[in-house]
């Protein structure tokens, strides 16, 4: 059953290749804990305010690297970069849902899975 619902996804991502709602002024954003009970994991919390006439997302978190805790994150001609020592990464309407779909996939990531994937979609995009 989860492989058909995952090839569906898969098949309704193909078809929908679209950018999605990405409002940069609108979007608040910061690094947390992931599993605050635990103490471990960090991610990476994006929060967007929507019109009443507008549809998309207003909340997204994405899973990053534990090591990316003193990450520097801004807004730069309207995708969030993220800077981690001298990599930069970034996030905006083209990669966003590729990237997340990416991240979320599977399951569960080890640092090093979550780095390349970062790398993937989102460095110095």
């Amino acid at each position: 059953m989860k492989k058909v619902i995952l090839l569906l996804m898969m098949i309704f991502s193909l078809a929908v290749k679209a950018e999605v709602l990405w409002k940069p002024e609108s979007i608040s954003y910061e690094l947390k804990l992931a599993h605050k009970l635990l103490g471990t994991g960090l991610m990476l919390e994006l929060n967007q305010n929507l019109e009443p006439s507008e549809t998309g997302w207003k909340q997204s978190r994405l899973d990053v690297p534990e090591s990316w805790s003193s990450a520097e994150l801004q807004m730069k001609d309207g995708a969030l970069c993220i800077t981690v020592g001298s990599e930069e990464y970034y996030i905006n309407s083209e990669n966003m849902g590729d990237l997340s779909f990416a991240i979320l996939d599977g399951g569960n990531k080890s640092n090093a899975q979550l780095l390349e994937i970062w790398a993937k979609y989102a460095k110095g995009t």
